[in-house]
């Protein structure tokens, strides 16, 4: 979706997105590979915000948030990483086209820290999205172990069951 001039006024057809990038610049702790800062962006309305959302991180950065110090693992080669995504019970499943090659640096320990929280404060911060659980094709444990993570309660033992609804 093509962004909206950031002084246009918002209107009642305009989404604001907020989408949380790491930035160097603002972390006042270089070895914490969690911290997120948000920037906000407006977009044309719509009714799959969770999508819209996880696209327009996907891109990456702009140039003009690349040159306020906002980076990211993402970038304009991840732009269609996104499969799916559904909401159930507070959690978001989000169904990943398999782009390990691409997101090779994602797999570091700060990469891995870094994917995660900027999908997730992305998110979560809609109040109907409090939990996020990822996987590759449908597949939550190919995610998993990409990212050298094991299966556990946290992310519901790599069950494949609930990404059936973003297929």
């Amino acid at each position: 979706l093509p962004a909206i001039a950031a002084d246009q006024p918002p209107a009642a057809s305009i989404l604001r997105l907020q989408l949380w990038f790491s930035n160097d610049r603002l972390n006042p702790d270089p070895m914490d590979c969690q911290a997120v800062f948000p920037v906000e962006r407006w977009v044309p309305m719509t009714l799959g915000v969770a999508a819209t959302t996880l696209r327009a991180l996907f891109a990456g950065p702009t140039p003009e948030e690349t040159a306020a110090g906002y980076r990211s693992v993402f970038s304009p080669a991840s732009a269609d990483l996104l499969k799916g995504v559904h909401i159930r019970n507070g959690t978001a499943y989000v169904d990943l086209h398999d782009l390990s090659q691409t997101l090779s640096g994602a797999t570091s320990s700060c990469g891995a820290a870094e994917f995660q929280a900027q999908v997730s404060r992305s998110l979560q911060h809609y109040p109907s999205i409090k939990h996020v659980i990822y996987a590759f094709e449908g597949q939550p444990r190919n995610f998993y172990e990409w990212m050298n993570e094991s299966c556990g309660p946290a992310n519901d033992d790599c069950d494949p069951r609930p990404f059936g609804a973003s297929r």
